[in-house]
Formats: structure tokens, C-alpha cells, sequence
């Protein structure tokens, strides 16, 4: 992808962009005392939203949510697996990691069998 040069009418939505989404944010902070909770989160998210809007005229804007649209097609796509199927890979993973904690559990013991064998015995010579 080649580097585009930006228009000055490109800056100036990001930067009206930014400017709503700090007013939002500086909103936000400020009326924490003042104002419910989820008035100020509404307020934010709607601060975003404008944001977004703003920044999807530019035409890195547009490339993204261009993106976004792709990607969401892409997941829609995906064939997920029934609950029988899930249900019976997570069956299969605790089993064998059972196996492996008892295999792990039996070559320790082992190991430090053999090792008690070989340090007792070179220290009783």
C-alpha cells in the first residue's frame, strides 16, 4: 500500500474528530460529581459515535470502516460448533490432561526415586 498524501480537508476532520472526542472525554471527568453515571457514559459514547462519523469522511476513515465491513462478512462466514461438539472437545481436553498430570506425576516419582538411589549411594561409599 503506497503512502497517500493527506488533504488539508482530511487533517481538518481528523482534526474536528479529536476535538469531539476530547470535549466528550474532558465532559466526561468534569461532571463526575454532578451528573448520573450512566448519563455521563451515554454522553461519551455519543462524543465517540460523532467522532467516528467525522473521521469516516476522510479516506483513511473510509479505508477503515471498508475494513470493518470486510472483516464482519468474514465472521459471518465462520461455522461454529454445536454445543454437542464443544461439549465433547472440552471432554477430550480434560481427559487427556488428566493423563498427562498422572504421567507427569509417576516419572517424577520416578526420577526422584532414582535420584534419593544415586545420591544415597555415593554418599554411603
Amino acid at each position: 500500500m503506497a503512502a497517500e498524501k493527506t488533504s488539508p480537508r482530511d487533517n481538518m476532520f481528523w482534526a474536528a474528530g479529536l476535538l469531539v472526542l476530547i470535549a466528550g472525554l474532558v465532559g466526561f471527568f468534569h461532571f463526575a460529581g454532578e451528573v448520573m453515571t450512566l448519563i455521563r457514559t451515554l454522553g461519551l459514547l455519543a462524543s465517540v459515535v460523532v467522532a467516528g462519523l467525522i473521521v469516516a469522511q476522510t479516506a483513511r476513515g473510509r479505508e477503515m470502516f471498508g475494513f470493518v465491513r470486510e472483516a464482519d462478512v468474514e465472521r459471518r462466514k465462520v461455522v461454529w460448533p454445536t454445543r454437542q461438539e464443544t461439549l465433547q472437545t472440552t471432554l477430550m481436553v480434560l481427559v487427556i490432561t488428566i493423563i498427562v498430570a498422572i504421567l507427569l506425576f509417576f516419572m517424577d516419582t520416578l526420577f526422584g526415586w532414582v535420584v534419593r538411589r544415586l545420591i544415597g549411594a555415593a554418599g554411603g561409599s
